[in-house]
């Protein structure tokens, strides 16, 4: 807090505005058993912040290994250098980042649109506060929050289903399921994951078959395909 004597005396008929780019409040002379012809000053970026916010961003979670193609929505975005954190837990960073907050560098593509790639969130947990800066200045007062999720191990997974069985009936659809799971053999719970999957005849010249991957979005992913 300021020092008393820092601050204006109690008065009426005051003269205030407010100073958008230094984000402060400005007051000016009143009345105290006399008029009055003094200027006071309060900083009150922290409050209002900077001139552009985050409203949103999709999707809303990724591996933990980074490299998830990102959107970020709000507005009053810039042309300028763009830097967004994710500050690790659930509480947003004030005034500046925290030097523990893994960041990385966002591109311009409206005013109210941003897209990037999430950073290596390492051994930070699994729950982030995204937040952005533009040409270094103060972070934004809104914020998202972002989710980290271990990984999919393709050799952890599961399958199952009809569609694994050797024998399969002719010219009707069959499906497998894939059950995604991490390096510590956990179910993944969300979807956004990139699977593979090859399926051929067996004969001496085997036929790829085509095969559709349907994301449930619960770590589960259907494949379907028709054996002609």
């Amino acid at each position: 807090m300021p020092e008393d004597e820092e601050r204006p005396s109690p008065r009426e008929y005051a003269a205030m505005s407010y100073d958008e780019n230094e984000r402060r409040l400005v007051v000016f002379g009143g009345w105290h058993n006399g008029w009055l012809n003094d200027l006071y000053t309060l900083d009150v970026s922290k409050i209002v912040g900077p001139s552009y916010a985050i409203t949103g961003i999709d999707p809303p979670l990724g591996q933990i290994s980074g490299g998830v193609p990102i959107k970020i929505t709000g507005v009053g975005f810039t042309q300028m250098s763009c830097t967004i954190y994710f500050t690790p837990g659930t509480v947003p960073a004030v005034g500046q980042a925290s030097k523990s907050a893994p960041c990385v560098s966002g591109t311009f593509v409206s005013e109210t649109e941003l897209t990037a790639l999430t950073p290596d969130f390492g051994d930070k947990g699994n729950q982030a506060i995204v937040q952005l800066s533009f040409a270094s200045n103060d972070l934004t007062t809104t914020y998202a929050e972002f989710s980290f999720f271990l990984d999919t191990k393709a050799e952890k997974s599961l399958c199952y289903g009809p569609g694994l069985l050797e024998d399969c009936a002719l010219n009707e659809p069959v499906e497998f399921i894939i059950q995604a799971r991490n390096e510590n053999e956990e179910n993944r719970t969300s979807g956004r994951d990139n699977f593979q999957v090859t399926i051929k005849t067996k004969e001496e010249e085997p036929k790829e078959i085509p095969a559709e991957i349907v994301d449930a979005d619960d770590g589960k992913y259907y494949v379907k395909y028709t054996v002609d």
